[in-house]
């Protein structure tokens, strides 16, 4: 397990909407590895989203709730967490830090307004405590990271 990063062991997300119970996703486990990707494929309305929602906490209660399972993150210092037993201001120091999520539809994760260096920059700022010039230098770093072209170009866009 010392190459796992993020295990889902028989999680299950539920809808309560006028006396029905839906259960968006039912006994779902697998595990992430570090430096692996992984795709999630289904029908529309097969749980595919809901169940990365629910890796970051982020399913509108109500009506859903995550009624059932563990999300355990196995971080770079050793330590293992279940992301669904920790209090929400916990969680919060995970969202953006240690966890993130791009979602599937650009316009709600990016505003046009703004550049994609500083959306990213300001998520680094808030949790890792960098000036700007040290930001901009993590945010840059990420990009080559991920493999994007031109990440200079890309920040400033």
């Amino acid at each position: 397990m010392g190459n796992t990063l993020l295990e889902f062991k028989n999680l299950v997300t539920e809808f309560h909407t006028e006396g029905t119970t839906v259960k968006a996703v039912n006994d779902v486990s697998f595990t992430l590895n570090k430096g692996e990707t992984i795709g999630i494929v289904g029908e529309s309305g097969s749980g595919k989203s809901v169940t990365a929602l629910s890796s970051m906490r982020l399913i509108p209660s109500p009506p859903g709730i995550i009624s059932g399972g563990e999300i355990i993150f196995h971080q770079n210092n050793g330590n293992t967490t279940n992301l669904l037993a920790i209090s929400e201001e916990e969680m919060r120091k995970f969202r953006g830090n240690e966890i993130a999520m791009i979602f599937q539809e650009p316009m709600t994760s990016l505003n046009p307004v703004f550049t994609c260096g500083d959306q990213v920059m300001e998520a680094i700022i808030l949790h890792q405590k960098l000036g700007k010039k040290a930001a901009k230098a993590l945010t840059i770093s990420l990009f080559e990271e991920v493999q994007l072209p031109d990440p200079e170009r890309i920040f400033s866009t």
